[in-house]
């Protein structure tokens, strides 16, 4: 095909020309290139045709089975390498910027417990990602599960793990459970004080103070109550305790404080309240109990959130309270004794 030797107007190029030029040059042929820009042989065809309508000049000749390009092709094809160069650079930088702007990372927890280790841990967290910004959602703490497969939270620390396979579930730590009471309760007064441990049938009627459990691990607490009971009367328990949720750790402590109730708490949580002269003990179950947290996240997690990482720091920071309280602990019974 031949062009008019007056030049036209040079036409308007586009990014596109630029590429289409850059990938016929690198791959020496309009088959191959119109793969590497996932168009067709017939489509590139025509747009490299188009071009060179438009600029009045042909960009390549067909040598055997290579397509080579003529002098403007190859001017063309330096400019095209300098300017998708920069284009690519700016792209970057673009994208860069946009990976450091803040991300949102939303975390709640089914258990108040979880405050006494929680806030230590995104602490550190943040340190080593400054632009990730962590809260805590209050309003999921009743319908963790629901709130993670509605994209309203990131990560649920739970006491009941799910059975999802759409969701990753990872051991924290776990926590003895102890009671924490005045020691002129009358129910330490039956003895418990005296034996260092409070067996689950010492608890049968008396008013038993919890955060906003579970009905799942309500459950679980009447039952232990109820089957120590029989286990030692044979009688068996309607209603074998007084069960009363209160949401505020110094609320609970106060109430213990004066005698209103008997506070079931993590050793781990309470173990700072037990100075000397506070009026507060905190005596062990018989048999033992434990509880037992774990973090919850989406396998999908679209942003990639460094989860495994915050996680780790979380287990870190809880197993670190758990070793203090059980220090803690042994340190008051060496005193006693």
């Amino acid at each position: 095909m031949k062009y008019p030797h007056d030049p036209k107007p040079a036409g308007r190029l586009e990014v596109k020309h630029l590429r289409l030029v850059q990938a016929i040059a690198s791959e020496q042929s309009v088959t191959r290139a119109a793969g590497r820009l996932h168009l067709s042989q017939s489509a590139l065809s025509h747009q490299l045709l188009d071009l060179e309508r438009e600029l009045g000049a042909r960009l390549f000749d067909r040598v055997g089975k290579r397509m080579v390009p003529t002098a403007m092709g190859v001017r063309m094809l330096a400019s095209a390498e300098r300017l998708l160069g920069e284009l690519l650079a700016l792209e970057q930088d673009l994208d860069g910027e946009a990976r450091e702007s803040r991300v949102p990372l939303r975390v709640t927890t089914s258990c108040y417990t979880s405050y006494v280790w929680l806030p230590a841990a995104i602490g550190q967290f943040a340190r080593t990602h400054p632009r990730v910004d962590i809260t805590i959602v209050l309003e999921a703490l009743k319908r963790t599960l629901e709130a993670l497969a509605a994209d309203e939270i990131d990560l649920a620390i739970v006491t009941e793990p799910p059975k999802d396979a759409s969701l990753t579930v990872s051991v924290i730590v776990t926590s003895e459970l102890v009671a924490l009471a005045s020691p002129q309760h009358p129910v330490l007064a039956r003895g418990g004080a005296k034996r260092g441990t409070l067996k689950w049938r010492d608890l049968r009627g008396a008013t038993v103070l919890v955060h906003d459990i579970t009905k799942e691990a309500q459950a679980l607490l009447e039952s232990a109550v109820r089957e120590s009971w029989q286990h030692e009367s044979g009688e068996r328990l309607a209603s074998p305790v007084d069960l009363r949720r209160i949401p505020l750790t110094e609320a609970l402590i106060e109430l213990a404080r004066a005698k209103s109730g008997i506070f079931v708490a993590d050793r781990c949580m309470i173990e700072a309240q037990l100075g000397g002269g506070n009026g507060l003990v905190a005596l062990p179950f018989s048999p033992r109990a434990e509880r037992t947290f774990y973090a919850v996240w989406r396998k999908k997690n679209p942003r990639a959130l460094p989860m495994n990482e915050l996680v780790g720091i979380i287990r870190t920071q809880s197993e670190s309270s758990v070793k203090r309280a059980s220090a803690d602990r042994d340190r008051g019974a060496s005193r006693r004794r």
